[in-house]
């Protein structure tokens, strides 16, 4: 998990460390939704969603 938001999100594993840990619970929700998100889209065969928005 911390490889993924610095590697996709600019966040430094030490950011993350130093969170409260209610947030770094919450951030650790958001990931397994996302992965949870891009498995059924990759499952679904719709792989274009699954490119980064800005």
């Amino acid at each position: 998990m911390l490889y993924y938001y610095w590697s996709r999100k600019g966040i430094r594993p030490s950011e993350i460390h130093n969170m409260p840990a209610g947030e770094r619970s919450l951030i650790r929700a958001f990931y397994e939704l996302e992965l949870e998100e891009r498995e059924r889209l990759a499952r679904t065969g719709n792989v274009w969603a699954t490119l980064p928005a800005l």
